[in-house]
Parts: C-alpha cells; structure tokens; sequence
C-alpha cells in the first residue's frame, strides 16, 4: 500500500494525537500511536476470548468496566498485545 504525503494533520478539539516508531517493527516505520483526551471520556472495549492474553489485554480488561478514560496507546506489529 502506497502512504500519501499530502493528507493534512486531523484536529479534533479536545484530543491530541501522536505517532512514532518505537523499535517494535525492524523497517523503522511507525508502530506506536497515542490518541489523548483532555478531559475524562467513556471508554469500551472488545477483547479476544483466547485464554491466553498479553499483559496489555489482562489490564485493559480490569480497567474497562470503570467505563473511564483519558488516553488510549496503540502498537502495531504485536498480536494479542
């Protein structure tokens, strides 16, 4: 797949966005994003029904029934992560 460099950045008030490599994928492109809100919003989530999780996903479940949050983290290149 082709990237287009001519998209112009999104803005959405109230959010902030940022994207990175983190070393997890061996080309060096981005694999790690962070999508933040400045203010408290509600959260969900759907999750694998393997019994075997990453930690990522083990937390992620605890947490989402408080349906509370502020920041989501994404990677790419980590299955089940």
């Amino acid at each position: 797949m082709r990237q287009s460099r001519n998209i112009k950045p999104l803005t959405v008030p109230g959010f902030r966005f940022a994207g990175m490599s983190s070393g997890i994928k061996k080309s060096g492109a981005n694999d790690l994003a962070i999508i933040f809100s400045e203010s408290p919003a509600v959260a969900a989530g759907v999750f694998t029904t393997n019994r075997i999780k990453a930690a990522p996903v083990r937390l992620a479940m605890k947490r989402i029934p408080s349906k509370k949050g502020q920041a989501i983290i994404v990677n790419s290149g980590n299955a089940n992560a």
